[in-house]
């Protein structure tokens, strides 16, 4: 990701957009934050969001018309918030806390005619800047109409207040009989402003021409004007120029251009998304006082606030939520971590969380996707040698198992020449469910004789953890073996391997087992289940409207649960999660066993045990279909050392009606264990299967392996298999070996000389 692709991916997500309110207010003022901190009863912290970026805060939130509120997501769900009287009763209620600061001085003047609204907001934004200004009023005091207004909202101190602070900041007020063309010819100045929402005189007015509206620059070099006579506000659109102006001045004393990288007004304009679909309508509070709100229903009004964010994605996903931010946050985490070449990668372990699942694009309104950049992130960094292999090992030795000897397997159906159709189980389905699995092949070959069965997995871990090189490699390796058979249609039971077939072997004609079979075996419950898509199949929707026939054909009614279908939630197996952060992936699936008090169904072999790891009673379809192998909902998953023997006991169940010879038992296989619940959870987590267990004890018995032995009784032995060293803690008893703990480890221990 180089800083281009960076913007790009920033462009998509919108939560850094200002929301409606803000991005209507023509001084940009933080009207969300300013009502957050309303209904939180906060004035003080009200007041200090009003200074920020409002000028002149005691007159403008006094007189300010409120145009952010004809932009109030609230408009049409009980009306728009009251934010001009919420903050008239802020300004009413609080002293500023802050003192404004100032700028050191600068060396070119400026020079303003008028002191409405227009000219006070130029002379209070240049001077804290440093400018020195020199401001020319009519009458005895600045401000104008200000001064003459009868409006109960600004007290004469309130706007005095202000000119001396004004004062403070080294503007210096000039007392003048007119504001006319004269009086430009004697002052000086390095650029002039001339407030037109003040009484200019007819000769002034006579020369000013024409005004840029962008930059409210006048033809005449280094004059600027605000307060225009057509402004849609009285007050505030007044107060608007003036700051235009007054950034245009800016550039103008420094040489920079008005217009380069200028940001213009918004005028309501922002693309941040807000869903209020479900949001009920609240009526707008009236005051019992017609002079304004009291503070108890200024917090009432206050609490309307919808608190405008986007969020859609971290509201639906743990993974997002649970790193604290959004999107735009994270691809630069990501950028961040991918520009390092030296030091410690801290976003490593983010960007192998995530499932890949792909719910955020789809929720996203602007199609911002996480999967992508964190599996373009995983690519890049195996490319460039900079991902560490452990957090993805375990999967890619699974599938490597899978299509090894002793697991994987292709063959045209008994009796057969040639095959019409193929099924491909899927690795998880065999090694969860291997009866299901033959009842399935055998409903397959009831339809269609010449069906072949092909047992192996289809490399969506090496896809998943960005290896390129190894997937591609597996890939060549199923093409091949598929054309060896003679290049018959792929049907498979899972829903990952139809995504990875679809996308990279399209040849394959892939297509999902839940089109084929039918319901007339099947039974239903005399309760709803929730239907729990997997995620893999979010955008397969032939598959899921299948699904739910087969369902209906059956009679099983469906319980509602929340983000089905497109919008379904992972497991926190997918895009190898529970790999790379366990606890995450708890998280995940606790979340959405939540979302519905009914047991779960699911068609996903790996979804069934995942979900089922929160003690939730979890049914596979299967066991609908063919109530003869149903399993108990409340059955444990299956540990990672049983689903490799499982797949292995298919595989010989396969061989024996082919009239073949089992596949050889290893050396080490006959070794007992003794292994508690206890420790088999410890063993699962560690991802240390019976298998490397035995071998470990094999080698030690062997005298090829480390073996240690304690006074009582208990022994350890350590050996190295493959890239990973095993320590193993265990006591000889009966015929077996109880086993304690165990360890492991991928470092290579290398000595030295001191």
């Amino acid at each position: 990701m180089d800083q281009q692709e960076l913007r790009q991916w920033e462009a998509k997500c919108t939560q850094e957009e200002p929301p409606k309110c803000r991005a209507g207010c023509p001084v940009n003022v933080d009207a969300r934050a300013f009502v957050l901190a309303m209904a939180q009863g906060d004035l003080d912290a009200g007041r200090a969001i009003l200074e920020k970026s409002m000028p002149l805060a005691q007159i403008t939130a006094r007189l300010c018309e409120a145009p952010c509120e004809n932009f109030c997501l609230r408009k049409d769900l009980g009306g728009a918030i009251a934010i001009g009287r919420l903050e008239h009763l802020c300004i009413a209620e609080t002293t500023n806390k802050s003192r404004t600061l100032r700028l050191p001085a600068r060396p070119k003047t400026v020079a303003i005619l008028g002191s409405a609204p227009s000219s006070l907001t130029v002379a209070y934004d240049l001077a804290k800047k440093g400018y020195p200004i020199n401001l020319y009023h009519l009458g005895d005091k600045p401000g104008a109409w200000l001064r003459d207004e009868q409006n109960p909202n600004l007290p004469v101190t309130a706007l005095d207040q202000e000119l001396d602070r004004l004062t403070t900041l080294r503007v210096n007020f000039h007392a003048v009989p007119a504001l006319d063309l004269e009086l430009t010819a004697k002052i000086s100045g390095d650029a002039l402003f001339l407030g037109q929402d003040d009484d200019l005189a007819p000769d002034l007015v006579a020369v000013l021409g024409q005004v840029d509206v962008e930059t409210m620059a006048l033809d005449r070099p280094h004059w600027f004007t605000g307060g225009l006579p057509d402004r849609e506000y009285h007050y505030i659109s007044a107060v608007s120029q003036g700051r235009e102006a007054a950034v245009s001045i800016d550039r103008y004393l420094q040489n920079a251009s008005l217009t380069a990288s200028r940001i213009p007004l918004r005028n309501g304009h922002t693309t941040l998304y807000t869903e209020t679909k479900d949001i009920a309508p609240l009526p707008r509070l009236t005051p019992a006082d017609s002079k304004g709100f009291t503070r108890e229903e200024a917090q009432a009004e206050a609490g309307r606030c919808l608190d405008c964010q986007c969020l859609e994605c971290v509201k639906h996903c743990v993974y997002l939520a649970e790193n604290g931010a959004y999107p735009k946050v994270y691809a630069r985490r990501i950028f961040n971590n991918l520009a390092i070449v030296q030091g410690m990668r801290q976003a490593n372990t983010f960007i192998n969380s995530c499932s890949l699942c792909g719910q955020c694009e789809v929720i996203c309104p602007f199609d911002f996707s996480m999967a992508e950049m964190c599996l373009n992130a995983r690519q890049t960094m195996i490319k460039d040698k900079r991902m560490p292999p452990s957090a993805h090992w375990f999967a890619l030795e699974e599938m490597r198992s899978a299509g090894g000897e002793q697991e994987a397997f292709i063959a045209h159906a008994p009796g057969q020449e040639q095959s019409k159709v193929l099924f491909f189980p899927g690795c998880q389905l065999a090694g969860i469910r291997p009866p299901q699995t033959l009842a399935l092949y055998d409903e397959l070959c009831q339809l269609e004789s010449a069906t072949g069965l092909w047992l192996d997995c289809c490399g969506a871990p090496a896809h998943w953890s960005g290896q390129n090189q190894d997937f591609e490699q597996w890939l060549g390796r199923l093409e091949t073996l598929w054309k060896e058979l003679g290049e018959p249609p792929v049907v498979t039971a899972c829903s990952s391997c139809l995504a990875m077939f679809r996308e990279h072997l399209p040849q394959f004609k892939a297509s999902s087992v839940w089109t084929k079979v039918g319901a007339q075996k099947g039974k239903p419950l005399d309760q709803s289940l929730a239907l729990s898509d997997p995620c893999t199949a979010r955008h397969d929707q032939e598959t899921r409207t299948a699904v739910r026939g087969l369902l209906q054909d059956l009679g099983q009614s469906l319980a509602d649960l929340p983000m089905s279908g497109e919008l379904t939630e992972c497991c926190g197996y997918g895009g190898l999660m529970e790999n790379a952060n366990p606890e995450l992936a708890r998280k995940v699936v606790q979340a959405r066993v939540e979302q519905s008090e009914s047991p779960f169904l699911t068609y996903c072999a790996m979804c069934r045990d995942q979900l089922a790891k929160t003690g939730k009673p979890v049914m596979h379809i299967l066991d609908l279909l063919f109530p003869d192998l149903a399993r108990d909902p409340k059955e444990n998953p299956v540990g990672i050392s049983q689903r490799r023997q499982n797949r292995r006991h298919l595989k010989n169940q396969v061989l024996a009606r082919y009239g073949q010879k089992e596949m050889p038992p290893a050396p080490w296989a006959d070794i007992v264990l003794d292994i508690t619940p206890e420790v088999r959870t410890l063993l699962d987590e560690r991802r240390i299967l019976d298998d490397d267990v035995r071998q470990v004890l094999y080698a030690a018995h062997q005298g090829t392996a480390q073996r240690f032995q304690h006074p009582d009784g208990r022994r350890m032995a350590s050996a190295r298999i493959g890239q990973v060293t095993f320590w193993i803690e265990y006591r000889e008893q009966g015929t077996g070996l109880e086993i304690l703990c165990a360890w492991s480890h991928r470092m290579d221990l290398v000595g030295g000389q001191s």
